[in-house]
């Protein structure tokens, strides 16, 4: 397999390539000068001279295209050569607007450049490969013009999933969960529509709507508590939090509004959060999370186990709950890995104080089996699934109790 970055060395005079060539790499200066020129009415021109520091033959690597010019050393030159395999799996995984832009330039810029050197026909592209790039970018596109307007046209709506204290069998909070109907009826799947909303940014907008609505919906859930259950505290309010909600601090104080406009109880709301922020940047979550403590709400870590699950940032965040992922709780009987899983996973959040939620519960020996781990709550289809305000409303005038 060749290296994929190496130094070569280029005598005075030598081309390092010539126009035409397929452009499968790019160079680094490291010592040395070299000239670049193209063809004018048969004769050379220099159309720029480059020394230590400096890259050229990028254009053509990019997409692998013809080189658009020629390279020649003016002295011995040493250059660091970045083989095109380098990039290959980053092209092929960045976002298709991006790389459509980027080739649209590469294109417009060659055709220039034949224009200058009397040579008028277009630059010489995979046609196919090309299209099939503006196909993904405009589809892309489309997607995030359907999110923008789904949210103008107020399209998403808010499910519940009851969390079950396991040791009572009552409701003891809720999860909020958005769910996007679409006007034509019909829903869209959050897993397609979540990463989407993260990498255009209208995951923030979006999580600015949740709160204020699941607040909102909190406020009609505990005035029917009170009513057939006057004893015992309101349920809580779960709401996920985007690691980009949290990547500009100021977002936090946004939250902080929405939550004091709401006249919620900052102690019955419980912001959950995944590990990948955490690990990403600690230091800016330690800050983000302390913020966030600050409004007197309680933060869970969500999907535990099947991210990074670093241990050290056990105690250095400041955590009230541990949520075990589905993955291990709907296999704890079936296997014994996933049943000494959850069994450290529970040890590990006792020995810490922390409260523990057990995720994707659907057989009622799991939940059995949970509640004598010592584990505090639990979710999943046994008990309900996510359900419409109404239908939660509805749930809770029967009493029901999963003991």
């Amino acid at each position: 397999m060749p290296n994929i970055v190496y130094s070569k060395t280029y005598a005075a005079g030598e081309e390092v390539f010539r126009i035409g060539d397929r452009g499968h790499n790019a160079f680094f200066i490291e010592s040395g000068r070299v000239e670049v020129s193209i063809g004018e009415n048969g004769k050379k021109v220099i159309i720029a001279e480059l020394g230590v520091g400096e890259i050229f033959g990028e254009m053509s690597m990019i997409d692998d295209a013809p080189r658009s010019a020629t390279v020649t050393a003016m002295e011995i030159t040493e250059a660091i050569v970045i083989e095109r395999s380098r990039l290959v799996k980053p092209l092929s995984s960045a976002d298709p607007m991006t790389n459509l832009l980027l080739r649209v330039v590469l294109t417009r810029f060659r055709d220039a450049t034949r224009q200058l050197s009397g040579l008028r026909s277009k630059a010489d592209v995979d046609e196919a490969s090309f299209n099939e790039i503006r196909s993904l970018a405009f589809d892309r596109i489309n997607s995030e013009m359907k999110l923008r307007r789904a949210l103008d046209d107020e399209e998403f709506e808010l499910h519940y999933q009851p969390l079950i204290t396991l040791d009572g069998g009552h409701v003891g909070g809720f999860e909020a969960l958005i769910r996007w109907r679409k006007s034509e009826g019909g829903y869209v799947s959050p897993v397609e529509f979540i990463p989407l909303a993260e990498e255009t940014g209208l995951i923030v907008e979006l999580g600015r709507w949740v709160m204020e609505r699941s607040l909102r919906d909190q406020a009609r859930i505990s005035e029917v508590w009170k009513s057939i259950s006057p004893d015992m505290a309101p349920p809580f309010m779960s709401v996920n939090v985007s690691g980009m909600q949290l990547s500009d601090l100021a977002e936090i104080d946004t939250l902080a509004d929405i939550i004091k406009k709401s006249d919620a109880d900052p102690a019955r709301i419980k912001l959950e959060i995944t590990e990948t922020l955490m690990v990403e940047n600690a230091d800016h979550a330690a800050d983000a999370l302390r913020k966030l403590k600050g409004l007197g709400v309680s933060i869970a870590i969500d999907d535990f186990g099947t991210g990074y699950s670093s241990l050290s940032y056990l105690h250095q965040f400041p955590l009230d709950t541990l949520k075990i992922d589905r993955v291990f709780v709907n296999n704890m009987d079936k296997s014994d890995n996933s049943s000494r899983i959850v069994n450290s996973i529970v040890q590990l959040a006792l020995a810490l104080d922390l409260d523990i939620v057990a995720e994707g519960i659907e057989e009622v020996e799991q939940m059995r089996a949970l509640r004598e781990l010592g584990v505090q709550y639990g979710q999943g289809f046994y008990m309900a699934k996510p359900q419409p305000l109404e239908s939660v409303i509805e749930l809770l005038e029967t009493k029901p109790n999963w003991t």
